[in-house]
Formats: structure tokens, C-alpha cells, sequence
């Protein structure tokens, strides 16, 4: 009698404990399938980064990546967040990608497979103000040409700069005096307009010219004159080692120191506009992605009566200002600018004096990792330039890295 009671003791206590495990309730089912959204998906020569749609109650998520579709031999990592920078990939391949999340009823199955790719090429890109030689009469004796151009060459091949595409900008008539000074380096494209931003370089055994664009009109019958702003400098160039092709812009919108304030601002405001669609509308019917630099004589947030600066526009039609996307930066707390009574830098705190910018579209294809403006301070110094100094604007400097 006494072991018939134990038995029905412990059948009762079976029974409770199963019920109360029913009653149980959990946000996930175990082994439930995962397939979150990504929200960016950010591709570099060796690494990718990826965000996506957290889920509600996961403590963790593993990652796991392989080169073939079947995820044979995948490597797998895991991130306290949704989110992970995968690293040492190998440039220009395709990877493919799952995703599970760890719950209180342990892990999700694994979501869907997404294919992901490294960038396909990268390259740096430098947009250069050189001050043209109309500028020696008021800048005699220490800026004048003659006394400079060795230092401007050397500014431009020297380590950190010697880009593979560049932007001139003062160059209506020292163009061709520039492209025999970088012959060896660079090939150019000199518009057959004499603007401002009339030369684009690029190096030789990176890209080959594909086609030009010398009648671009980015002011239209919205402003009158300004013909040495009013057409930007365009090429197509195709990377030779993928074959793919990009889109360049090169652009020097008015100073205007002829001009009342508003007025300038408003002619600014209307050629940053026009590029910007005009560059959309061609990256549409191209499938090309876009490169917009130069001179834009207007600092980031400026706003003049009820007209806003170039990148507040260009930000707006959806392109990119590199010094906003890229990883690191340097002497962003200088203006892109030279006193040149003093030969010394301008302050500008976080990047708020600059006016020289590099902006890249559609964001989906454009990874950023450095933004440079280049300096050559003396010797223990962080304020005087190296002499001769050879312009007044530093060269503005970032490295791309293409997905498509």
C-alpha cells in the first residue's frame, strides 16, 4: 500500500511538471527558420560589413560565410549585435552568407543563403584647386607660378596623394602646361572649353579613357555669363583590369567675389543642383556609378538667403559626401583652404571649413574608407606650410571602393 502511494505520488508530480510545460510560452519556437531583412550591406576590397533586422529576444547571432552556395566549409562567427564586419576576404569574390539568432529556446534554424560580394575595384581619387596663373598679379611674390608648379607636382605624385583620377580645378590656362607636367604620370582630358575644372588625370595603366563631355551646361537660363563655371569637365572611364566603367565629374562653381552674396549663393546653389540630376539621369541610363568633385566655394551647412550650399543639395539628390561615409579621417579640423598672407592652415573644426569635396552616387555601389585633406607642415610645426606652398587649397583625397 505504501509503494502503491509513492507511485501515484510521483505520477502526479510527472503529470504537474508537463503541464506547467505547456503553459510555457516563448517568443520563438526552437529550430524556428530566421531570414532577416539587411538593412546595409557595405563591401570593401577584403571585408563586408552587414547590418540586418534584429530578432525580439535573441541574445546573440552566429554568422557563418562561404565562396560556394552550398556553405561547404563555411566559417562561422558570432556578433552580441546585428551586425558583424566580416574580414580577410579575398578581393573581388562572391561570398555567400546565413544568419541564426540564439534565443531562450536556443538557435533559429538558418536563415535563407544571400549572396554578398567584396569590391570589385578601388581606387583613390584627389580633387585639387591649383590657383591659376591669372591669380599672380595679386599673389606676387611668393605665390606666383613659376616659384610654385615644381611644388604643386610634387604635391600631387607625392606618397599619400598620387591618386588615380584627379580633379583640376584654375586650369583655363595652365591646362596644358599641366598635362606636360604630369606626362609620365597621368593622361589627361583637357575640355575644350576654357573653364576653371578643365583637366582630369588619370593613371595609365589604371583606366582608359572610354568618352567625353565638354557641353555639359549646369546653369542654363537660370544664370546669365559665368562661362567659366558654367560647363563642368566629364569623362567615362573604364578600370582596364575589370572592365567596368565609371562616370567623373569635375566642377568649379563660382567664388563670387564680383557678385553680391545671395546672388553667388544662388548661382552655386543652381549648378549643384543641375549636376546632380543631370549625373542621376545619366547613372540611370548607364547603370554607371558617379564621381562629382571640385571646387564648390561654399562650406557644408551654409545656408544664404533661403539658398543652400552645394552639399546641402548634393546630400539631398541622394549623393554622398565622402567625409560623411569614410572609416577614417585626417586633418578634418582644417579648412581646405591657405591663408596665403601667412602661408599658414585655416581652422575649420570636423570638416565644417571645407569648400573641395569629392561626392560619390548611389550609395548602394560607393564604399568610403579614407577622406584625407593632404597638408605639408613644417618640420614641428601643426600651422606653417612647407615653402614654396604650392597652392591655396589643399588636395582633398578619398579612396573608393566599387561593388558592381
Amino acid at each position: 500500500m505504501k509503494r502503491r502511494n509513492i507511485l501515484i505520488l510521483l505520477l502526479l508530480f510527472v503529470v504537474t511538471i508537463a503541464c506547467t510545460k505547456t503553459t510555457d510560452t516563448t517568443p520563438e519556437e526552437p529550430g524556428e527558420t530566421y531570414n532577416p531583412e539587411f538593412t546595409a550591406i557595405t563591401s570593401y576590397s577584403t571585408n563586408i560589413v552587414l547590418q540586418w533586422e534584429g530578432l525580439s529576444g535573441a541574445s546573440k547571432y552566429e554568422i557563418r560565410y562561404a565562396q560556394s552556395e552550398d556553405m561547404n566549409g563555411a566559417t562561422a562567427l558570432e556578433s552580441n549585435s546585428a551586425a558583424i564586419d566580416i574580414k580577410n576576404l579575398q578581393r573581388s569574390k562572391p561570398y555567400y552568407i546565413q544568419i541564426r539568432a540564439f534565443t531562450s529556446e536556443g538557435w533559429t534554424d538558418w536563415s535563407d543563403v544571400n549572396p554578398v560580394n567584396t569590391a570589385t575595384f578601388e581606387i583613390a581619387v584627389t580633387t585639387y584647386n591649383i590657383l591659376g596663373i591669372e591669380a599672380d598679379g595679386a599673389v606676387e611674390p611668393e605665390f606666383a607660378w613659376h616659384l610654385r608648379k615644381d611644388a604643386l607636382k610634387s604635391m600631387v605624385l607625392q606618397p599619400n596623394n598620387n591618386a588615380d583620377i584627379v580633379g583640376f580645378q584654375e586650369t583655363r590656362v595652365l591646362a596644358d602646361e599641366l598635362s606636360e607636367m604630369l606626362q609620365g604620370h597621368y593622361e589627361c582630358h583637357v575640355s575644350e572649353r576654357e573653364v576653371s575644372a578643365r583637366v582630369i588625370a588619370w593613371k595609365p595603366e589604371k583606366f582608359e579613357l572610354v568618352s567625353y563631355d565638354d557641353n555639359i551646361d549646369i546653369f542654363g537660363s537660370e544664370v546669365n555669363g559665368q562661362n567659366t563655371a558654367r560647363y563642368p569637365t566629364h569623362v567615362r572611364l573604364k578600370e582596364i583590369e575589370t572592365g567596368k566603367e565609371l562616370l567623373v565629374y569635375n566642377v568649379h562653381v563660382p567664388a563670387g567675389s564680383n557678385l553680391q552674396r545671395e546672388e553667388a549663393q544662388r548661382i552655386r546653389s543652381v549648378g549643384a543642383q543641375n549636376l546632380a540630376v543631370y549625373a542621376k539621369q545619366k547613372r540611370q541610363e548607364t547603370g554607371l556609378p558617379v564621381i562629382i568633385m571640385g571646387d564648390f566655394n561654399g562650406y557644408p551647412e551654409t545656408v544664404i538667403d533661403g539658398h543652400s550650399s552645394a552639399c546641402i543639395i548634393m546630400k539631398e539628390e541622394g549623393l554622398e559626401d565622402t567625409f560623411d561615409k569614410a572609416l577614417e579621417r585626417t586633418n578634418i579640423n582644417y579648412a581646405t583652404t591657405v591663408n596665403r598672407a601667412t602661408s599658414s592652415v585655416k581652422p575649420g573644426q570636423n570638416g565644417s571649413s571645407r569648400i573641395d569635396y569629392i561626392f560619390t552616387y548611389p550609395s548602394t555601389k560607393i564604399a568610403v574608407t579614407t577622406y584625407d585633406i593632404l597638408i605639408n607642415f613644417e618640420v614641428g610645426s601643426s600651422s606653417r606650410l612647407q615653402k614654396p606652398v604650392p597652392s591655396d587649397h589643399h588636395p582633398v583625397k578619398s579612396v573608393l571602393h566599387f561593388t558592381y
